[in-house]
């Protein structure tokens, strides 16, 4: 267990330098070889290939032959998305806007309490890599409906459409979005690779744009976008919540990998006026999330407790829409596997996150 008082990266090694890196007294090697574990294609395998022999298998209750225990293609997140809209009258499947590659932000609405205005803002796979977001975001879906739970919920699965297909069919690892390389040059003139495509949608609102925690440079994968709001899918996040900021009693983003659920602000390190409100729905969230599986989440402000970072539509959604419950959780795990979580921690990252839904929900409702 990593030393919460000591600080650590998660690092990508080149083969020239492992030796190097294993002279350090401090290291610890995770996967011996990265890319050899993503190809063998061990953490995707989709509902297609498993639908019979595995009685382990959990299937949606709602969805022909859908796993909901498996990473899903943008195909399958959009068959499962489709059908769900079927089952009644309350749910409703919608664009929420169009990425740069032409592709549909989809998002579900689930009307769980009709006579109730308010309802609770859910996105996943802001960065592309994140994948359990997707599946943890699919599963809270599943559990809105089939628990009728008197929550009404708008929820868009898959933020980055374009850069989620990319992280299947070209590179894993990808976090950005796939906004065409910008003409203009680069802070190294000779760099030419893919990376210089792309923005980092979670460092592109319109709150401390450009500031610590960002980059100006378009080969950076913290790179902010040309303005504020450049991007079709943060553009499209943000123009739903305006119109819809004072229906919004909840907002969460998911992210991944720390272990952490957090409060605004990210940008600074000053604390909101609303502090230990955030602090006693976030220990309410906490508690619920460790009689599901008995893990501890951190909790905390996202500026102290993870790091600071400028342009988060964390800090968008309470300075700005005014939405004071705004959170952010990063799931599932503390970096033994990172971005390349296992099938067999679906399951769990879900359960945990949907009860500490619940529990947050109950919280701010005066319910606990």
């Amino acid at each position: 267990m990593q030393d919460p008082k000591e600080e650590y990266a998660v690092l990508r090694v080149p083969p020239e330098h492992l030796k190097r890196v294993r002279r350090s007294p401090k290291h610890r090697l995770i996967i011996p070889n990265l890319q050899h574990w993503i190809d063998s294609n061990s953490f995707r395998a989709s509902s297609a290939s498993t639908v019979n022999g595995d009685a382990s298998a959990v299937f949606s209750s709602l969805v022909s032959n859908f796993r909901i225990d498996r990473y899903q293609p943008l195909n399958e997140v959009y068959r499962y998305l489709e059908e769900v809209s079927k089952v009644n009258n309350k749910v409703t499947l919608f664009d929420l806007g169009t990425s740069h590659e032409g592709r549909k932000i989809k998002a579900i609405e689930i009307i769980g309490n009709p006579s109730d205005k308010r309802l609770v803002w859910i996105d996943g796979c802001t960065h592309a890599r994140e994948w359990i977001t997707v599946a943890t975001a699919l599963y809270i879906i599943e559990q809105a409906i089939i628990t009728r739970e008197r929550t009404n919920f708008v929820i868009v699965p898959v933020l980055n459409p374009d850069g989620y297909e990319y992280t299947w069919s070209h590179d894993r690892l990808w976090r950005k979005n796939r906004r065409p390389k910008s003409s203009a040059r680069s802070l190294n003139d000779n760099d030419n690779s893919d990376n210089c495509n792309g923005v980092d949608l979670n460092r592109n609102y319109d709150i401390s744009f450009g500031g610590t925690g960002t980059s100006s440079n378009p080969c950076s994968h913290l790179y902010s976008g040309p303005s504020a709001l450049s991007e079709p899918e943060s553009q499209a996040v943000a123009n739903l919540l305006w119109a819809i900021k004072g229906q919004v009693q909840m907002f969460l983003s998911l992210h991944s990998f720390n272990q952490l659920w957090s409060c605004p602000f990210a940008y600074t390190t000053n604390v909101t006026p609303h502090y230990q409100h955030h602090m006693n729905v976030l220990k309410a969230i906490q508690d619920a999330v460790y009689r599901t599986n008995g893990v501890m989440y951190k909790i905390g402000q996202l500026s102290t407790a993870l790091y600071v970072g400028s342009g988060f539509a964390l800090d968008w959604a309470y300075n700005n829409a005014r939405i004071v419950n705004s959170y952010l959780v990063e799931l599932r795990d503390e970096g033994q596997h990172g971005f390349l979580l296992p099938v067999d921690q679906i399951m769990p990252t879900a359960t945990e996150t949907w009860n500490g839904l619940k529990a947050g929900i109950a919280k701010i409702n005066g319910e606990l």
